[in-house]
């Protein structure tokens, strides 16, 4: 979806510009004097754009610059919401133009600003533009006739020494359009009123307006509303809530049985093309959390919602509840970056699996799975300590960034095993975190360079030396130990026997839908045994199909069904001249090969009670 030119005609232009003039009497006669109001028009769409009003505070200076963020909480990368803001133009009380000089990608500068009375301008949105493809899109904005997304940072921004203010927003939408989102509103059938006192709640509460599709349940005293757009309806609210319901209450008890919201609220934008963008994922806010998923049916999607959906939630315990001084006056303009995002991202993805584990959803198999592939996913990056990364996540190392959700989350499983070691099985990760939250409410801040002696101070002296050698130092966990008090035999290296799928190089094509052999040393004795050639795209496995959001689902049929001498049939298309191909079909009887195997992890047999009791107060399993 993807459109790289954006236009409106000139007889639309002037029927925008008489409702602007409109808009000037009304605002004339509502408008608080030390506020923002802001008016945004989703009925005046108009090639992926739509337009915006804002009638700004009284300001006292001749110059005044308007900013659009340049970075946003959660993402911790650029994205210059600047780029999607056109036709930028303000106004006085008497309708004369004031001059505008635009500073940058994301600033305007307006002269005579002691005159200044209203901006205006169109938004394109980041999901139809080329402009767009390097946000991450649930961090994005969408403008179609069936449905809006809006995060309003990519529409809205401030003056310069006034964004602390009140925003005063009202949304104008198609009638029979319902506006998803955790901020309460006064609603009509065509018009939502919001009230925001600053420009970070703003921000902070992202909205979706379409035609309703909704499913809510209470966890404790607080509601949760899931509210999902399926373009081809090939799924639901109703079926995405039955699925993540169990997670929501889990990670409740976890945090102690209540939640700090009375609602939250997740929003879920499915993309039907899906040989388009793949920054699948979610971005989470103090009340909400905002998915752009595959609009895939089945397990994949539903069990992806449920994962994504337990990681978002508990950014409730951190960055949303403790954090630093960068988090809690964030520069939207010229960020500064925390040292800690091991903490922010690192925790929160370990917590959202550990819930799951502790709650019976995972067994303790399926959790150790997914933290040795987590262990995998590491092996790719620098060895780097993980504050340094952290630091410099916008510039010196901007392409580590995944690297928080999988080597941030095995270094806080480690902290976790660490401080019940210590304390001889008296204390977990979560209560470090539960002392933390208690002298640093979402209201405070740490200093970044602090919180590893107070970490210290509210645990154990050993744990700021702990962090110290082994997040600012990058020395490796002792991976042995931490593990076999728990009653876990760790080999960093292996050999092992199991099935194989013939190589472990592929490689996938985008056109094609298909996964296919990279290069002939990555075929193995199974692999040569099929006759699987390098540049083989891979149809078929045993009748089942493989595609990019098929392929777990057919390697752990095809892995966990097989037998020895079983036949295997694969059906491959083997490229030829002119990107033609020739369909193969290759057939062989199953056996197992010896291969590498890092990161092995095995229940001891023979385990102590203690470890058998370590275990337990980490896995309540």
């Amino acid at each position: 979806m993807h459109i790289p030119t954006f236009s409106h005609s000139k007889f639309f232009f002037l029927f925008v510009l008489k409702l602007c003039f409109s808009g000037i009497i009304w605002a004339q006669t509502s408008l608080p004097a030390d506020g923002y109001r802001v008016k945004e028009d989703l009925n005046a769409l108009h090639n992926d754009a739509i337009p915006v009003e804002i009638w700004p505070p009284k300001v006292q200076d001749s110059l005044v610059v308007y900013q659009m963020p340049k970075v946003v909480p959660g993402t911790y990368k650029v994205h210059n919401y600047g780029l999607f803001v056109r036709d930028f133009k303000a106004f006085n009380a008497a309708g004369d133009s004031l001059p505008v000089l635009k500073l940058g990608i994301n600033s305007w500068q307006i002269a005579r600003a002691e005159e200044l009375f209203r901006i205006q301008y169109w938004v394109d949105d980041t999901y139809g533009s080329e402009k767009g493809r390097h946000i991450f899109a649930p961090s994005g904005s969408s403008n179609e006739e069936a449905l809006f997304l809006l995060n309003q940072f990519a529409y809205i921004g401030y003056l310069e020494g006034y964004k602390n203010r009140s925003f005063d927003l009202e949304v104008w939408h198609p009638k029979g359009f319902f506006g998803s989102g955790a901020w309460p509103a006064e609603r009509s059938d065509s018009l939502d009123h919001y009230q925001f006192p600053s420009y970070f709640l703003l921000h902070d509460n992202p909205m979706m307006y379409c035609q309703p599709d909704t499913s809510s349940v209470w966890i404790g005293h607080s509601k949760v509303e899931l509210s999902l757009y399926s373009p081809n309806k090939k799924v639901n609210a109703d079926s995405s809530m039955a699925q993540i319901e169990a997670v929501l209450q889990a990670s409740a008890q976890y945090l102690g049985g209540t939640l700090p919201v009375d609602k939250y609220s997740i929003l879920v934008y499915c993309q039907s093309d899906l040989k388009g963008d793949f920054s699948y994922g979610a971005l989470e806010h103090h009340r909400s959390t905002v998915l752009y998923m595959p609009e895939v049916d089945g397990a994949i999607f539903y069990e992806g919602v449920r994962d994504i959906v337990a990681h978002e939630f508990l950014h409730i315990i951190t960055p949303l509840g403790i954090h630093s001084e960068y988090i809690q006056d964030f520069d939207f303009a010229n960020p500064k970056m925390s040292r800690h995002l091991w903490l922010y991202e690192g925790v929160t993805e370990y917590n959202s699996h550990l819930v799951q584990v502790r709650d019976s959803i995972y067994s303790k198999e399926e959790f150790l799975e997914v933290m040795r592939d987590k262990f995998f996913a590491k092996d790719q990056y620098e060895g780097l300590p993980l504050t340094a990364v952290s630091k410099h996540t916008l510039d010196i190392y901007h392409d580590q960034y995944q690297n928080f959700y999988e080597g941030g989350a095995i270094a806080a499983m480690a902290l976790d095993l660490y401080l019940i070691e210590i304390s001889g099985g008296g204390m977990r990760l979560m209560d470090l975190l539960n002392n933390l939250s208690a002298v640093f409410p979402a209201d405070t801040f740490f200093k970044d360079e602090d919180l590893f002696r107070i970490m210290g101070e509210l645990s154990f002296p050993q744990v700021e030396t702990f962090m110290v050698r082994h997040f600012e130092a990058g020395e490796p966990f002792p991976w042995a130990r931490l593990f076999a008090n728990v009653g876990l035999e760790y080999q960093e290296e292996g050999k092992t026997m199991g099935w194989s799928i013939g190589t472990d190089e592929l490689s996938y094509d985008l056109e094609q839908d298909r996964f296919l052999v990279t290069n002939e040393e990555g075929i193995d004795s199974f692999g040569e045994a099929l006759g699987l050639k390098a540049r083989d795209q891979i149809i078929s496995i045993n009748g089942d199909t493989l595609s990019l959001f098929s392929f777990q689902t057919v390697l752990d049929d095809f892995q966990g069904n097989l037998e020895k001498g079983d036949e295997v049939v694969y059906y491959v298309a083997r490229p030829r001249r002119n990107d033609k191909f020739r369909i193969k079909r290759l057939k062989t009887k199953a056996f197992k090969v010896e291969y590498e195997e890092s990161h092995q992890l095995k229940w001891q047999e023979n385990a102590s009670a203690r470890q058998k009791a370590w275990r337990k107060i980490w896995l309540a399993q």
